[in-house]
């Protein structure tokens, strides 16, 4: 039974560096405040704030991260063939904080079991740049993993159990708020012309695309709704709960239900099919997970849904019936491209390239990061534009590095979806809620992933900050 409150912060136990460090940095911003100009003293000094804070508490930066990942691609910059964003500084910023704490003020350490998945993988990206033809193409997808395996330890080693609602709260808002500037893009039409849907238009975000951007909040929406329930059923029980803490509770059941409705209405409106059929089966692996009445609930919604699909509005169901045409279809030559089948097609073709690329690369793949300066050797028919990827996670880490890439890649998706669906059976309170909803993360990125890739757009941040919230 949880009789305690998960927000308390632990002590700040300040040692003589860290005492001097304080009194400089004060020091240092108020002279920048008697002699710049405001603007730019209020800048330096809200840099120079978190600056501290990252120091002092190095998880600050893990926060910070969770806020900033669905608006990174809106400010990367530019450097030479890669670019740079606000999520490179952050990890490079937090990892440096972290590293002056262990190595001098807080030398503990917390295990970080699912390194054990994720260093595989990333070994064999990197054996795979071995039949790269060009390393700085592979570069950026080196980084990236990277930058996950990073996120991860830093995670692991900094947020304590008390801190992991908080921080899901914090993935939450950021969703919410890209949300909000999907559903604003849907009802005013923001956007290219390609995205129309008549009077309205296929959100997209700060993503650029609607395929990312329903993906982004697909991973949230099963968090949200397994708090969601935790929430509401802990405010239900009548016992272990004060009057004061059951008001707290509802005040989070009600928090957490607005975030993920945001997160769900901004699902809709994205128009995408792959985060829409991720939504149906994260969201009852979450309601399975929760509780034995879960299973009752989700057959009966699972034969609702066969009696009112002829009610459904024709765009929906046309739109979810196009997904039967991806497991009929392989042959894209000859075949006549009409607006219905043009997205079907063209995400075949790339899926027959990939195969093609693996079986005359079976070892070594590729290379990774490879995929576009290989694509026009293996094109067909007509599509000869790449779009970046295979449009299937799978054939396309078979199709950059080869056999162990596919099998390691498969360790890591199986192995994390299995260690948090064990954790949301084992567990109980709130850590059963936060390991439901990171099973039904892995549950959605499994689905969405069968038609695109979503290991794009800071989005592998996002995936590295929910392996340490069980």
């Amino acid at each position: 039974m949880e009789s305690t409150w998960p927000f308390r912060h632990p002590p700040l136990r300040l040692r003589g560096a860290e005492i001097w460090l304080i009194a400089l940095t004060m020091v240092g911003m108020a002279a920048v405040l008697a002699l710049a100009p405001l603007k730019l003293a209020l800048v330096f000094m809200a840099a120079m704030g978190f600056g501290l804070a990252l120091l002092l508490w190095p998880e600050t930066g893990l926060y910070a991260l969770a806020l900033v990942i669905p608006f990174n691609a809106v400010a990367r910059v530019p450097l030479g063939p890669a670019s740079m964003g606000p999520t490179d500084v952050l990890v490079a910023a937090t990892f440096f904080a972290w590293f002056l704490r262990y190595t001098g003020w807080d030398d503990r350490r917390r295990p970080a079991p699912r390194l054990g998945l994720l260093l595989p993988f990333m070994v064999v990206l990197l054996y795979s740049t071995l039949a790269a033809q060009s390393l700085i193409a592979a570069l950026p997808e080196l980084v990236k993993w990277a930058e996950v395996i990073v996120v991860y330890w830093l995670a692991a080693q900094r947020i304590t159990p008390r801190q992991r609602l908080p921080l899901a709260l914090t993935l939450l808002m950021a969703g919410g708020l890209e949300a909000l500037i999907g559903i604003r893009q849907f009802l005013f039409r923001i956007g290219p012309e390609a995205y129309l849907l008549g009077r309205f238009l296929r959100a997209y975000g700060t993503f650029g695309q609607p395929n990312p951007y329903a993906g982004y909040l697909g991973l949230l929406w099963p968090l949200g709704l397994s708090l969601s329930l935790w929430a509401l059923l802990r405010a239900w029980d009548r016992r272990g709960l004060a009057w004061k803490q059951r008001l707290a509770v509802l005040g989070l059941a009600g928090v957490t239900l607005s975030l993920t409705g945001l997160i769900g209405l901004g699902i809709v409106v994205s128009w995408s099919r792959g985060a829409w059929l991720g939504v149906l089966s994260s969201s009852a692996t979450v309601m399975v997970l929760s509780s034995l009445w879960g299973l009752g609930l989700v057959l009966a919604l699972a034969a609702g849904m066969v009696v009112l699909w002829p009610a459904l509005p024709p765009s929906i169901t046309h739109r979810l019936g196009d997904v039967i045409r991806y497991f009929g279809t392989w042959q894209v030559q000859g075949v006549e491209v009409t607006p219905e089948n043009l997205s079907v097609l063209e995400r075949v073709a790339h899926w027959r390239a990939a195969w093609a690329m693996f079986a005359d690369h079976f070892w070594l793949g590729i290379g990774v990061g490879n995929w576009d300066v290989v694509y026009p050797r293996y094109a067909i028919g007509i599509w000869k534009a790449s779009l970046g990827h295979a449009h299937n996670v799978l054939f396309h880490y078979a199709a950059v590095s080869g056999i162990f890439g596919a099998l390691t890649y498969v360790w890591l998706w199986l192995g994390s979806l299995v260690a948090a669906g064990r954790a949301g059976l084992r567990k109980q309170g709130l850590e059963k809620a936060l390991a439901v909803g990171v099973a039904g993360l892995w549950v959605h990125l499994s689905i969405h992933n069968q038609f695109d890739n979503l290991w794009v757009q800071g989005i592998p941040l996002l995936v590295a900050l929910t392996l340490a919230l069980f």
